[in-house]
């Protein structure tokens, strides 16, 4: 059976189920809420486009975007009974594609059998962040988008699999542990050519350990991706081939060089590895957060490094401003060039010059300073002013929708945003 076959036998099997439990139980509690954002985002450079994270849409010719921020969301919650619930989410964005399966961002089913134990099966966010449960809900904190340095990298926000949670619920030391196991896929974009790609995440494992107490909380988490594969767009796959018969030319130098690039532009099931630390604080007055991360992977063509962000903000009233630091620190080295092809051939160098600009366009370096207004008109709505200062190095593009001739020189952003979030 191919795989999206089983997806969907999957998905059907979880819907079937919620339907058969909702007729025994004769009764289900129902409540629908839900989110959005309206919002303009405006940077001062050309040839390149801010992006909220590497599954939006951007064209470098704009400086500004309704897109970037605004979206819509609609969330179902239902209970059959004490143990048996679901909860699906729908968010509508800026994303590369738009049918059923993309928009749903959540889709479970949850069994909690007793104050101690929470079981979850079907589409389910990452315990990986500690945004997890929120990435999408700008209204449920003080940034108008989580910080680009994390949250723009990773680009699976939730997985279709299963997991379980253990609360302690021990006031004197309140915390809980989480497992989950799962994949994603997600839709991308070639800023360029508006080719599009796609990746298959499998066998992920997540691990997380949370404590609450009062004012505070704090989470440590780890994910292993076992298998991710790359479906390269079309103009990527034409690359990969005439990267191929160089390789098989037998030109000494050249050839062994082509070797080592194809192997690099090929992504199939890579192992990845995600650290993650936070820890919050909040009292009504003082907002603080800081959330550190490191990705490991073999590849270069794949983002990789170490960093977080910081952020703080004081209430008053209903005005809170805040300042926040994020940083993204590459951990593979900038792929360079060991021979010149073009000596061989003129055309030899251009497909040298385009392979390795493909392999160093995901890789990111950069950091942000962020100062920002919150003002929160009523208790459902908020309007946010946010400044960012971005300081991108050479070669360090991997987040931004940028043109190639940007790559080998740094570049110092401003990207100013209005935003309006509101829940109902």
């Amino acid at each position: 059976m191919r795989r999206d076959a089983q997806v969907w036998v999957i998905r059907y099997f979880f819907l079937f189920s919620l339907i058969t439990t909702s007729i025994t139980s004769f009764a289900v509690d129902w409540s629908v809420s839900g989110f959005g954002t309206l919002g303009y985002s405006y940077e001062n450079e050309d040839d390149l486009a801010y992006l909220r994270d590497i599954t939006r849409t951007a064209d470098i010719s704009d400086n500004g975007s309704f897109g970037t921020d605004s979206n819509l969301g609609i969330q179902l919650d239902g209970t059959f009974n004490r143990k048996w619930s679901f909860t699906t989410q729908l968010v509508l964005d800026d994303s590369v594609k738009h049918n059923l399966d993309t928009v749903t961002e959540l889709a479970f089913l949850r069994f909690t059998p007793n104050a101690n134990w929470e079981f979850r099966a079907g589409r389910a966010g990452v315990n990986a962040y500690a945004a997890a449960n929120s990435r999408n809900i700008d209204y449920a904190h003080l940034w108008v988008r989580p910080p680009q340095e994390l949250y723009g990298s990773v680009v699976f926000n939730s997985l279709d699999g299963v997991g379980a949670t253990y609360y302690s619920n021990n006031p004197e030391f309140n915390w809980q542990a989480k497992i989950q196991f799962g994949r994603n896929s997600e839709e991308g974009e070639l800023s360029l050519t508006k080719d599009r790609f796609s990746t298959d995440i499998e066998q992920v494992l997540g691990l997380s350990f949370d404590v609450i107490q009062d004012n505070w909380k704090w989470q440590l988490s780890y994910a292993h991706v076992g298998s991710l594969t790359v479906n390269q767009s079309e103009s990527i796959k034409t690359l990969q081939q005439g990267i191929g018969q160089v390789a098989m030319l037998g030109i000494p130098g050249v050839s062994d060089e082509a070797a080592a690039i194809s192997e690099h532009l090929v992504i199939d099931g890579e192992k990845l590895d995600y650290f993650q630390a936070a820890v919050g604080y909040f009292d009504g007055v003082w907002t603080a957060q800081v959330e550190l991360f490191q990705v490991n992977a073999k590849k270069k063509s794949i983002p990789q490094g170490y960093g977080g962000y910081g952020l703080i903000g004081r209430n008053f009233g209903q005005f809170t401003p805040y300042l926040m630091y994020g940083v993204f620190n590459a951990s593979n080295e900038v792929y360079t060039a060991q021979t010149d092809w073009g000596a061989v051939d003129p055309n030899l160098g251009v497909l040298q010059a385009s392979s390795i600009a493909g392999i160093n366009a995901v890789r990111v370096d950069q950091a942000t300073y962020s100062f920002g207004l919150r003002w929160d008109v009523t208790s459902n709505i908020a309007l946010k002013a946010q400044i960012d200062h971005v300081e991108i190095s050479p070669f360090g593009y991997g987040l931004w929708a940028a043109s190639v001739d940007r790559f080998a020189s740094g570049s110092d952003i401003q990207v100013y945003t209005l935003n309006l979030n509101f829940i109902f």
